[in-house]
C-alpha cells in the first residue's frame, strides 16, 4: 500500500471516531501548548531584561543612598560621616583608573508650577556626563552645557511625561517653569524612558516624571549644603558609574564598595547594583523555571503518548478481522506496521498543530491580560512539534508491532 493511501486510510479511521480521536489528542495538545506558552514567557522575560540592561549598560554600576535611622544614624553622625557626597565622586574618579565616568545625582521634591499646573514630579540635579552614563537621550532641544553646569544656570530639561502633561501640543523648549520661587528656562525634553517596571529588579522610578537641573543649580540655588537637619543625611542620592572596557565589572564593583565604605567609616549607608550581574541571576532563575515547566509539559506529553497507545491498542482489537483480510490479500507485516504508525503519527501531528495554535493563543492572552512581555521563538514551535511527532511514533510502535504479529488465520476467525 502506498504511503498516500495509508495516510488517507488513517485519516478515514480517525474521522470515523472524531470525539474519541479528539480525546486522544488532548494530552498532546496540552503538552505542546504548555511548552510553547512556557517558552514564550521565558523568552519574553529575557527580551525585556536585555532591553532594560541596554538602558543601564553592560559596563555600568549604580551606587544608591540608603536611609539609616536610630542607632546607626547616631553612630554615623558620631563618626562624622554624612552619606553619599560629591567628595565620594571626586575620590572615586581620582583613585580608580578603571572608572570612565562617575556622575552624581540629587533627587528632591519641590513644588513645580507651570501654566496653572502643579504636576507631581521629581526634581533631579545631575552632573557632567549624565547622558553618557545613563544612556538617556534628548528628544528636542538640548541638555546642559559645561558652562551651565559650572555657573549653576537656571535652566531645566523636562521628562517626556511632564512635558506632555503641562504643555500638551505646545513646544516646551523656550518656555518657563517655576520651582519654589525660582524661574527656570526649559532648554530640552527627554526621550520617553518607560515606567521602569522591568525584569531586572533594579530600583527605578518613572524617569518620564523627572525635571532635570544642573547639579550645582540643585545644590546651590534650591538648598544650602551642608545642613544640620538629620533628614538631609545624604548630600546626593546616587552615583552613576561607567567602567572602562577591558576591566572586570564585578571586581570593579567590589573595589568601589570597599573604597566608599572606608570613606564612610564602615557605615553601610549605601548599596551597589550591577545590572549585568542581576541579569545573570535573573537568567539562572529563568532557566530553573523553564526546566520545571518543561518537566510539567513533558508529563502532559507522556500522558498524551499513553493515550495514543491505549486508543491504538483498542483499534487493533476492533480491526483484528480487517488485519486478517489484508494479510490474506498479500499485505506484509511491514505494511501493517506502517499503517498503524501512520495513524498514531497523524494523531500526534494533528494534536501538535492544535497545541501550537493553543500555545500561541495562551501566550497572547497572558501578554494581553497581565501586561507581561511574551515572545514565541520559532525554534520552540519546531521543537514542540517534533517532540509531538516523536511521541506518536514511539507510543504507536507497540500497537503497530502487536497488529503486525497477529496470526492471519486466527485474525480471520476473530469475531
Amino acid at each position: 500500500m502506498q504511503l498516500k493511501e495509508q495516510i488517507n486510510t488513517g485519516l478515514t479511521g480517525l474521522f470515523d471516531h472524531p470525539f474519541r480521536t479528539f480525546l486522544t489528542m488532548l494530552g498532546i495538545i496540552f503538552g505542546v501548548g504548555a511548552v510553547i506558552a512556557m517558552v514564550s514567557i521565558g523568552a519574553g522575560a529575557e527580551r525585556e531584561a536585555l532591553e532594560e540592561l541596554k538602558k543601564f549598560g553592560d559596563s555600568s554600576i549604580r551606587v544608591s543612598s540608603l536611609e539609616i535611622q536610630g542607632e546607626r544614624l547616631t553612630e554615623a553622625l558620631k563618626k562624622q560621616t554624612r552619606g553619599l557626597s560629591l567628595g565620594d565622586v571626586s575620590y572615586l574618579l581620582s583613585s580608580c583608573q578603571f572608572i570612565d565616568i562617575a556622575v552624581a545625582e540629587k533627587i528632591d521634591e519641590y513644588g513645580l508650577y507651570v501654566l496653572n499646573h502643579k504636576p507631581l514630579v521629581k526634581i533631579v540635579g545631575v552632573g557632567d556626563g549624565f547622558l553618557q552614563a545613563s544612556r538617556f537621550e534628548v528628544a528636542s532641544g538640548r541638555f546642559f552645557s559645561a558652562a551651565e553646569q559650572e555657573n549653576a544656570a537656571l535652566v531645566a530639561v523636562l521628562g517626556a511625561g511632564v512635558a506632555s502633561e503641562v504643555f500638551g501640543d505646545v513646544e516646551p523648549v523656550g518656555q518657563t517653569i517655576q520651582i519654589e520661587r525660582i524661574r527656570f528656562k526649559v532648554i530640552g525634553v527627554m526621550q520617553p524612558q518607560g515606567s521602569g517596571s522591568g525584569k531586572l529588579a533594579i530600583k527605578r522610578r518613572d524617569h518620564d516624571r523627572d525635571v532635570y537641573l544642573p547639579l550645582k543649580t540643585s545644590l546651590q540655588r534650591l538648598e544650602k549644603w551642608p545642613v544640620e537637619d538629620k533628614d538631609q543625611y545624604h548630600e546626593i542620592n546616587s552615583i552613576w558609574i561607567e567602567v572602562k572596557r577591558g576591566y572586570d565589572l564585578l571586581q570593579a564593583r567590589d573595589i568601589v564598595r570597599s573604597m566608599i565604605r572606608r570613606r564612610h567609616s564602615e557605615i553601610d549607608d549605601f548599596e551597589i547594583q550591577v545590572p549585568l550581574e542581576i541579569l545573570q541571576q535573573s537568567q539562572k532563575t529563568q532557566q530553573l523555571f523553564n526546566l520545571v515547566m518543561a518537566l510539567i509539559a513533558g508529563i502532559s506529553l507522556l500522558v498524551g503518548g499513553i493515550g495514543i497507545m491505549n486508543i491504538m491498542l483498542a483499534s487493533v482489537n476492533e480491526r483484528t478481522r480487517e488485519i486478517g483480510v489484508r494479510r490474506a490479500l498479500g499485505a506484509s507485516k511491514r505494511d501493517i506496521v506502517v499503517q498503524f504508525l501512520v495513524e498514531a503519527t497523524l494523531i500526534s501531528i494533528l494534536g501538535g498543530l492544535i497545541g501550537i495554535v493553543a500555545g500561541i493563543g495562551i501566550s497572547w492572552l497572558i501578554a494581553f491580560y497581565t501586561g507581561w512581555t511574551t515572545a514565541v521563538p520559532l525554534s520552540a514551535v519546531l521543537l514542540a512539534f517534533f517532540v509531538s511527532i516523536s511521541v506518536g511514533i514511539i507510543f504507536g510502535s507497540f500497537p503497530a508491532a502487536k497488529a503486525s504479529g497477529l496470526d492471519p488465520v486466527k485474525a480471520l476467525r476473530y469475531e
